[in-house]
């Protein structure tokens, strides 16, 4: 389904696996249709359907290993547990992955991320219709962006003195407009700390 214009689909974690992940496993109605079923480790990032610059969510079965994506996604970093509030009982787990793009000479990381969520066990009471059904995962597909980091202003040069000798500042300039200078880093966007640390050590390893 596609958003009204303004609208976006920003889920939590917990909303994601209690809500959306789970209720597929049981085969109950979902609160929106805003997550199709799709084929994700089995296609290339820039391939999946959706806008290239938000980040998408997909419905996909276990066991399918990527074939064919002219890739593979590789996992970084631990497995977080997904808390549900009120239970304070672990529902689900998240696990992050980065896509490795496969050349003649070795595996490259790309800029390409997903989170992959599960459910960590069921209430036997629940557990209806086909075994299968508990096979389902959600996944998160989004593309950490780069961003320019602008030379800052250094402190105020003091220019005059009153009577009580007392210092005056005038404020720093504005910032300047970009150029060639300017250095660029890659900002973790949409992974915590130890997965970007993680990212970062499979980097230097490659």
């Amino acid at each position: 389904m596609k958003m009204p214009i303004g609208f976006r689909f920003h889920p939590t974690d917990e909303e994601l696996v209690v809500h959306y992940l789970k209720r597929k496993a049981l085969s109950l109605p979902l609160p929106a249709s805003v997550i199709s079923e799709f084929d994700v480790l089995g296609t290339h990032p820039w391939s999946l359907p959706g806008e290239v610059n938000e980040k998408r969510y997909f419905f996909s079965s276990r066991g399918r290993d990527g074939g064919g994506s002219g890739g593979y996604w590789k996992p970084i970093g631990k497995e977080k547990p997904i808390i549900e509030t009120g239970s304070n009982e672990v529902v689900g787990m998240r696990r992050a992955l980065i896509f490795c793009g496969r050349k003649p000479s070795n595996h490259t990381n790309t800029r390409w991320f997903l989170h992959q969520y599960r459910l960590l066990h069921f209430n036997s009471t629940q557990m209806v219709k086909r075994e299968m059904d508990g096979d389902w995962l959600v996944f998160q597909v989004f593309q950490r962006k780069r961003k320019a980091r602008k030379h800052a202003a250094k402190m105020a040069t003091c220019i005059d003195f009153t009577a009580e000798d007392c210092p005056v500042f005038y404020p720093p300039p504005p910032p300047t407009s970009p150029s060639s200078s300017e250095i660029t880093e890659v900002s973790p966007n949409g992974l915590d700390e130890e997965e970007s640390s993680s990212f970062i050590t499979s980097c230097i390893r490659n």
